[in-house]
């Protein structure tokens, strides 16, 4: 069985859009920010304390995470159309 590897579709359509989204995703968390930065205008206390913990541990952090692993995702894949050309490359150039 042939392996059909499109590294360019791979490029453009998984890889780039993955770059987009996480992008799209710091933006997202970057309003989310600011949202959240508004809360001392309506409450204090520790009540307002206990909600900015509560975002920065969970909202935040998951965004965080899901950013980095999404940037370790495209870094691998990208690694491995990489791979698969070099390998291509040097077969070509043996049965050459």
């Amino acid at each position: 069985m042939a392996l059909d590897v499109q590294y360019g579709e791979i490029r453009t359509e998984v890889i780039g859009k993955l770059e987009t989204q996480k992008v799209e995703m710091e933006e997202l968390l970057g309003k989310l920010d600011g949202t959240v930065q508004t809360l001392p205008t309506v409450m204090e206390g520790d009540t307002l304390q206990a909600y900015i913990n509560e975002y920065e541990t969970i909202v935040k952090s998951i965004y965080n995470k899901l950013n980095v692993n999404l940037g370790e995702f495209a870094a691998q894949l990208e690694s491995i159309c990489q791979e698969f050309e070099n390998l291509d490359n040097d077969m070509k150039a043996q049965l050459s």
